[in-house]
């Protein structure tokens, strides 16, 4: 090649530089189009901790709880329960950045495990208190009348930690009414399968129960269920749980000769009826099935020698994806309480299902809420407990799918507010303070 050559430019140098223009105007374009990608990134990441930064509520918690009543060896340590769920969730929403958003507890309230005690304790936390979401009651029997007659006409949120009457799931709520513990519909099915691994096929059984909304329902699945697998029915009693005396109920309740009983009952009364049991000569706590209430060390204890040997179905803790964790955490956090009943995460998880869904819907307005309890209660999305709380509020708050994984079950609520499944267990009282797991299973809804 001639210097000359290269001056006026040969066709193969000019066949050179066009490759080295083409190539230059692609690395261009390359750049440009990685260029418009990281703006794009970076306006998602902006407008995701623009809506963390924007999303302002006051989160404001009632509970009305059995301090006093059949149910208060339980209201206590409950209490504690929704405390510290709100403790663990303002803790949160600082972690995730969400400065402008709180939980508040506005009132503890006493239902007594009574109708007219928590319609008034639910009346004075939504008129006075202003609260937005009720926690609470635990017995049916005060869970459906305060629904009815404060909640849902006021348009508030109400998530019970262990009512279990199956009307709950057909109550007229507007979609406000949940409840963490599974309906009874599940829990009479449990109960006849205890009862025939107990006694067996065909076996005769004396049935008695309190007479209030718990108590007449499940009496009558367990009756339903129990005739369905084979089992005879003996007397079927029902019982005032305010009277005096026990006395000629557990006459006519030990009458005949059954193979055993079913006593679906509360603490505080079973601890006046069972001496009455005792008195009849004629019963025996170790051919005798009960239900998850009385599954307490402290109460049975009161009571002593006399039913050792009792044993019931229950919904267990053990079916909660964060059910170890959270007993670990109770030990270690919690001081002072009534010894662990086992119990406490149902009013745990109902603490946390309307905070998660106040923080996805960027409001506490139990109208924004209820659109969303059963989307972070289920998946598909983000698995979250308590341990990766922040995480989860994070998530939710920049409108993402989150699935709340509970201290004591799954949760994933239903089209009626209640729980999908649980793990329950057959304990057996042993004395001394000491209940005994003997087997679990599952129950679904349609199991």
């Amino acid at each position: 090649m001639t210097a000359q050559s290269e001056r006026t430019g040969s066709p193969r140098r000019r066949r050179i530089q066009g490759v080295l223009m083409l190539a230059s105007l692609g690395a261009l374009a390359v750049a440009a189009l990685q260029g418009v990608g990281a703006a794009a990134s970076r306006s998602a990441e902006t407008t995701a901790a623009t809506s963390a930064r924007t999303c302002a509520f006051e989160l404001r918690v009632g509970t009305v709880l059995p301090f006093t009543g059949d149910l208060s060896a339980y209201g206590s340590n409950f209490d504690v329960a929704v405390r510290k769920a709100i403790e663990l969730q303002n803790a949160a929403l600082r972690k995730a950045g969400l400065t402008r958003a709180s939980v508040r507890l506005v009132g503890s309230e006493d239902g007594q495990t009574q109708a007219s005690a928590s319609v008034e304790a639910a009346t004075k936390l939504v008129k006075v208190n202003k609260a937005n979401v009720i926690i609470g009651e635990m017995a049916s029997s005060a869970t459906i009348p305060m629904a009815q007659s404060v909640t849902i006409p006021n348009n508030v949120l109400l998530v019970s930690p262990t009512s279990s009457a199956p009307q709950i799931s057909t109550l007229k709520d507007k979609g406000l009414v949940f409840r963490a513990y599974p309906s009874d519909a599940l829990q009479g099915r449990v109960l006849a399968r205890a009862a025939l691994s107990k006694f067996g096929r065909g076996a005769t059984l004396n049935v008695g129960a309190r007479n209030d909304a718990f108590g007449t329902a499940l009496q009558k699945l367990f009756v339903s269920e129990w005739k369905r697998l084979g089992g005879k029915v003996g007397t079927v009693l029902s019982w005032n749980p305010d009277q005096a005396n026990f006395d000629s109920d557990a006459a006519s309740l030990v009458s005949g000769d059954p193979a055993g009983w079913v006593i679906i009952d509360f603490p505080d009364t079973f601890e006046k009826f069972a001496p009455s049991l005792v008195r009849s000569g004629k019963w025996r706590a170790d051919r005798t099935l009960t239900i998850e209430a009385l599954r307490n060390a402290e109460t049975l204890d009161k009571i002593g020698q006399p039913v050792v040997g009792l044993s019931g179905s229950a919904g267990s803790a053990a079916g909660g994806p964060a059910g170890k964790a959270f007993f670990a955490y109770w030990k270690r956090a919690v001081k002072g309480a009534k010894p662990w009943t086992g119990f406490e995460g149902t009013a745990f998880d109902a603490a946390m299902t309307p905070f998660l869904a106040a923080v996805r819907a960027c409001s506490a307005s139990p109208g924004a809420m209820k659109r969303y309890m059963r989307q972070i209660s289920g998946p598909p999305g983000l698995k979250v407990t308590f341990r990766n709380l922040a995480e989860g509020v994070k998530a939710a708050a920049a409108g993402k799918d989150i699935d709340y994984e509970g201290a004591f079950s799954p949760v994933d609520f239903d089209k009626n507010g209640d729980i999908g499944s649980a793990l329950y267990e057959v304990w057996r009282y042993n004395g001394n303070g000491k209940i005994q797991t003997l087997r679990t299973f599952v129950f679904r809804g349609s199991s």
